[in-house]
Formats: structure tokens, C-alpha cells, sequence
């Protein structure tokens, strides 16, 4: 007779990697630069001067009807555009390059840095380096493509390929800015002869176009909402952090207005321009953050 006999598999600890939700998983990278940046200097200027650089004291601006956001937008566009286009035209290094009079990208660029200014897509940091990532990957992706002679026959395919790449990197960086999409996609497609000179090109229309946004939609508007983040830079007292991640209230400034904290209120008021909370409640980054978009959004 025969004997079998069944032993237990011993059970196998689970790994790490089983213990971790890829589908949760968060990239911050502003929490790794933003304690090496300084708040924005502008309250320190002269009010006419700080005004030009979206600096703005309570009360916040009214908001204003679509007919003088329409006009704004039509003379900011044109400006934004224009300009651009002359010191394009101008540039030696350009010229030699046979770079294009201007970016088609850039035209797409206008309409967000002039009509819709309160978005995340316009404000500076996503405008300026979306584009410079856009350039670069772009370039990039033509150049590795022209190394093989069928490769270079796919001009589609690259193009594809670097619209995707810079698009997982704007939202990696939090610099997202749909125009950056179309540039990455025309480097490929029909600014191959350009090369690395699109780089400049880039970064110099960027600048040029958030010059003169800062200029006309200063003027009866705020631009920009914020220049880097939307949370404070303002570093908080010792005194006033509880945790490492939990800031006191009133630690936070705006960039643009002062939180105010008349009285003890109970609960959590928000106001255009103005978020109170209950004295000794503390709330992280990214809470508050969600509070000042709802604030900026009332009128």
C-alpha cells in the first residue's frame, strides 16, 4: 500500500510592490523645489509698479463684463502675436536657421495669455517652460528619428510620439499648456530644418508674449493669478507649523492678498479675496490650496 503523503506549501510573504496601489501612485515635484524657492518680491515694489506684475491688494479686482474682455482680448492678441513675430524675423541666429516667422503654437498661446488669463494653462511657469520642454523633446525626437532612413520617412510617427512625451511631462512638472502640444508636434512634422535653434525660439516668443501680457491685461484685469504655484512660498513660523505636513493658518499669505482672521469663527468662511478659519484649526498645502481657487472664483 502506498503511503502519500501532502506537505503545506510555506507561505510566501508578500512583496512590496504587492502592497503599493500604482493606481494612487503621486508625483509632487513641488514639494521637492518649493522650500528652495523665495515668495514673490513684489509687495515691495512701488504700487504702480507691482500692479504690472499681477500684485494686488484688497480688494481683489471686480469682475468684468465680456465685451471689455473681448476688447482686451482682441488688442492683447494682436500685440502678443505681432510682436513675436518682429523679433522672430529680426534674430540673426533665427534667420540662418531658416527658422519660421512665428510658431503656429504661438497663436494658440494668445488666446490663453489674453482671454482665458485666470487658467492654469496661462499663468508663466506653464507657459514659458511647457514650451522649452516641447522644443527640446521635439527636436529630440527628429533627430533620433533621422538616424535611420526609415524611421525619418514616419514623420508621423514622431510627431505622435513627441506630442506624448512632453504631454506626460508638462503633467509630471505641473506645467501643463495645450499649445506646448503643438509645438512638440510641428517640430517633428515641419521644423525639422530648424534644429536645436527652435529651443530659442521658443523661450524668446514665451517671454515676449507673457511681456506683453503682463502689460495689457494689467490694466483693466489681474495677470497672473499666481507665477509659480498657487500655494504660498511664505515660509511658516516654528511656532506655527503642528506636523510636518500640517501648517497653522496663519502661516499662510497670498501672493496677492492678505488672508484676514477677524474674531473666532466656527467654521470655515470663504470670501472673494478672503478664507477665515476657527483659530487653532490647521490645514495642509494642498487643502488650502483647493480654498484659494474657491476664493479667487467668487466675485
Amino acid at each position: 500500500m502506498t503511503v502519500q503523503q501532502t506537505f503545506a506549501q510555506p507561505s510566501r510573504p508578500p512583496s512590496k510592490l504587492e502592497h503599493i496601489d500604482f493606481s494612487r501612485l503621486h508625483v509632487d515635484i513641488d514639494a521637492y523645489i518649493n522650500p528652495f524657492l523665495p515668495p514673490p518680491p513684489w509687495r515691495y515694489l512701488p504700487r504702480p509698479v507691482s500692479r504690472f506684475f499681477g500684485y494686488r491688494e484688497p480688494p481683489s479686482p471686480k469682475p468684468l463684463g465680456n465685451v471689455v474682455v473681448a476688447f482686451w482680448t482682441l488688442i492683447g492678441v494682436f500685440c502678443g502675436v505681432l510682436i513675436v513675430a518682429e523679433a522672430s524675423m529680426h534674430v540673426p541666429l533665427f534667420e540662418h536657421h531658416n527658422a519660421p516667422i512665428i510658431v503656429a503654437s504661438f497663436g494658440a498661446a494668445a488666446v490663453l495669455e489674453f482671454s482665458a488669463i485666470e487658467s492654469p494653462f496661462a499663468q508663466p511657469r506653464n507657459a514659458v517652460i511647457s514650451q522649452v520642454i516641447a522644443s527640446t523633446v521635439g527636436i529630440g525626437i527628429s533627430k533620433l528619428f533621422a538616424l535611420n532612413a526609415h524611421a525619418e520617412s514616419l514623420p508621423q510617427i514622431g510627431g505622435a510620439l513627441a506630442c506624448a512625451i512632453t504631454t506626460c511631462i508638462m503633467v509630471l512638472t505641473n506645467t501643463v499648456h495645450p499649445p506646448a502640444g503643438a509645438t512638440a508636434l510641428l517640430s517633428v512634422t515641419q521644423s525639422a530644418d530648424v534644429g536645436w535653434a527652435l529651443i530659442p525660439v521658443m523661450l524668446l516668443g514665451s517671454v515676449l508674449m507673457q511681456a506683453v501680457a503682463l502689460l495689457i491685461n494689467n490694466i483693466q484685469r489681474r495677470f497672473p493669478i499666481y507665477w509659480w504655484t498657487p500655494v504660498s512660498l511664505a515660509r511658516p513660523k516654528s511656532s506655527d507649523t503642528e506636523s510636518g505636513d500640517r501648517i497653522n493658518r496663519a502661516s499662510f499669505e497670498t501672493d496677492g492678498t492678505q488672508d484676514v482672521f477677524p474674531g473666532e469663527p466656527r467654521q470655515v468662511l470663504i470670501e472673494s479675496g478672503k478664507i477665515l478659519l476657527p483659530n487653532q484649526f490647521s490645514i495642509s498645502e494642498a487643502e488650502m490650496k483647493v480654498l484659494r481657487s474657491i476664493s479667487e472664483r467668487l466675485p
